[in-house]
């Protein structure tokens, strides 16, 4: 996964905002997981964050953050997954997070059948965007994710090699 990481300029942020351009896009360019946009100027004690995710986390391994959160469902849906199970959000949930809460998002599925299918295959119906609001306190550490007994891989080094489960293959 690759990571817009640039933060808008005050003149900048405020220009994007009213056009509903997003501050953020992460993911590739062509295939976005995420668009973010900052609902106040960025600044290092607290910051509020419109999230729009595109598609769901990736599912080789859970995830930390280097902030705690507070996350509200506006509109759609998805499954929390985190080393304490499943569960359902939906618009109105609201979930407070520690920075080292470990969890990933899987987004609905479409479950309209695509007409060329005789079989519904998850992997040809679309996922459904969820909107979120997310509050974050001020960056305590970095972050990552955790991979099979417990080892940490820093986002930077996540990438295609994942948890090293393709290292392994010819």
């Amino acid at each position: 996964m690759s990571a817009t990481v640039s933060i808008p300029t005050p003149g900048r942020w405020v220009a994007l905002l009213l056009r509903r351009q997003p501050h953020q896009i992460i993911g590739n360019h062509d295939a976005p997981y995420l668009q973010r946009w900052y609902l106040i100027p960025h600044n290092r004690v607290i910051n509020l964050y419109l999230h729009k995710f595109l598609s769901s986390d990736d599912d080789r391994a859970l995830h930390d953050h280097p902030w705690w959160f507070a996350s509200l469902i506006l509109r759609g849906q998805y499954i929390e997954v985190s080393q304490h199970g499943r569960r359902r959000r939906r618009p109105g949930s609201v979930a407070f997070r520690p920075a080292t809460f470990r969890h990933r998002v899987e987004l609905i599925r479409d479950s309209h059948r695509i007409p060329a299918c005789d079989d519904m295959n998850p992997k040809q119906s679309r996922e459904k965007p969820c909107w979120t609001v997310i509050l974050t306190g001020p960056r305590r550490r970095g972050w990552g994710f955790w991979c099979p007994r417990e080892r940490f891989v820093p986002w930077q080094n996540f990438g295609a090699g994942g948890c090293g489960e393709n290292q392994d293959r010819p």
